[in-house]
């Protein structure tokens, strides 16, 4: 593994990357950095680069302390359990968990966004406008699932929505970042997600724990 002198974090927006700190805005943590490792930021450069004509990444969340984690965690965590009054607490942990991970205080297994390899984005064009990508940041439901509308008509806003999607992640996908399937604006790079799905070690460890 790699520590966080090896591979510091950095501002992405020093970088020439567009940001809009979503949890900042939000009012769920004071701090307005969008941090990442210096190697992300790398690949996030030159996968924008190599972006269509007109587009550009808009940089949603980066590095996040355990305590906006938790927060997260435990808001989607009681969400689940207010609409769904059957399911038991087993249940309710590993659905919540399809979208937020679980705080851990693991260094060498902490959660993805707490590495610093972890990244949501989107695209916009060159006047600063979201295209369509068919739900919000954040949409915890099936349609924000990366291949939803794959089948989509042609010529259908649901098609226009793919090819947007797929824009982003043969973009990503292609310098090694991983996409969470069931999120189609996060991806993520040596972190323990990154690890699993290509069967190769974990190269970052939480960035904040020691």
């Amino acid at each position: 593994m790699l520590n966080l002198d090896q591979d510091p974090l950095v501002l992405a927006e020093e970088y020439g990357l567009e940001v809009e700190p979503m949890y900042f805005l939000s009012g769920l943590t004071s701090d307005k950095r969008i941090l990442l490792r210096q190697k992300i930021v790398t690949k996030l450069c030159e996968a924008q680069s190599q972006l269509p004509r007109g587009l550009k990444f808009k940089i949603w969340d980066g590095f996040r302390t355990t305590a906006v984690q938790q927060k997260l965690y435990s808001e989607l965590y009681k969400k689940l359990e207010q609409e769904n009054s059957e399911w038991n607490e087993k249940r309710l942990h590993k659905a919540t968990q399809e979208f937020v991970s679980e705080p851990t205080k693991d260094p060498s297994f902490a959660s993805p966004h707490n590495t610093g390899g972890a990244v949501d984005l989107t695209l916009i064009d060159d006047g600063g406008r979201e295209v369509l990508m068919g739900t919000p940041f954040d949409y915890f439901h099936e349609p924000a699932h990366t291949f939803y509308f794959e089948k989509a008509v042609i010529g259908s806003p649901e098609a226009e929505i793919h090819a947007n999607r797929m824009v982003l992640y043969e973009a990503l996908v292609p310098l090694g970042f991983h996409n969470l399937s069931d999120e189609w604006w996060h991806f993520s790079y040596g972190d323990r997600v990154w690890a699993e799905a290509t069967n190769k070690p974990i190269i970052y460890p939480s960035a904040e724990i020691c």
